[in-house]
């Protein structure tokens, strides 16, 4: 009979039984793991506090004093900072705080690695008298570029109550207040030489504020204790400039200081 199959014992391999084909093993999904921590660590620094130690950003104005680096600033600008920034001429450079002082809300840091840097012109401020013009040159709550603020001196040798409850003596003070991100920038006479160093603002009296700043002459004592020298005082004041002109001797020396500070 045709198309029989030979009965010899010989299996035919058509009688196997047919099974379904093994389906190809399914990807893993590494990210799932990767997921799951991160959900977990989200939680925890909302629901455990001080588990995770944030920080805050500040800014504030300094000027170079030294072609070494090194920059005058206010003492409360970097006050417990974790890590200061120093920006200047479009770039940004790591910093550390040299010298501190709350007596006199001055501070010192160092930049290092840095092109060289020109150094800002220190007057004497025993040649301030109450009516002059001076002008500060600074970063105003937080901006990118420097900004000048022109004003009239109201008074000389005058005391506020400073951070810490620090008494700062021998300060200037000026008519207008000064804003946030001021702090630190140099004051400067009509000649382009720094007389003082923006500290903050107080109260005359009335509700009316007043900006004031640390003398020039003040802050080389305080330098000097640590070891910077400084050319020596003027014995007189420099020839007198525009308003465009001071701000041009003065602008290249002030740098933006940025900071990171631990929320307390």
């Amino acid at each position: 009979m045709i198309g029989s199959p030979l009965d010899d014992g010989t299996p035919d391999p058509f009688e196997e039984p047919w099974a379904e084909p093994e389906a190809p093993p399914r990807p893993r999904r590494w990210w799932v793991p990767v997921l799951v921590l991160v959900v977990a660590g989200a939680l925890l620094v909302a629901f455990v506090p001080g588990l995770y130690l944030q920080e805050r950003v500040g800014s504030g104005t300094g000027f170079v004093i030294g072609e070494a680096g090194y920059i005058l600033t206010a003492a409360h600008v970097v006050r417990g900072a974790r890590q200061v920034t120093v920006e200047w001429a479009g770039r940004r450079y790591r910093a550390a705080v040299v010298a501190t002082t709350a007596d006199h809300d001055l501070a010192v840091v160092a930049v290092a690695g840095a092109r060289p840097m020109p150094r800002a012109v220190l007057g004497n401020s025993d040649f301030v008298h109450i009516g002059d013009e001076v002008t500060a040159i600074g970063y105003p709550e937080g901006r990118a570029w420097p900004t000048a603020l022109t004003t009239e001196v109201l008074g000389v040798g005058w005391r506020a109550i400073g951070p810490e409850d620090a008494v700062l003596t021998d300060l200037l003070a000026v008519r207008d207040p000064f804003r946030a991100g001021y702090s630190g920038a140099p004051l400067v006479n009509a000649s382009g030489e720094v007389v003082g160093v923006v500290a903050g603002n107080l109260s005359t009296g009335g509700g009316q504020e007043a900006g004031f700043a640390v003398s020039v002459n003040l802050a080389r004592v305080w330098l000097a204790g640590r070891g910077i020298s400084l050319p020596p005082v003027a014995s007189s004041q420099g020839v007198a400039l525009s308003p465009a002109e001071v701000v041009q001797a003065v602008q290249r020396s002030v740098v933006r200081i940025e900071v990171q500070v631990p929320r307390g």
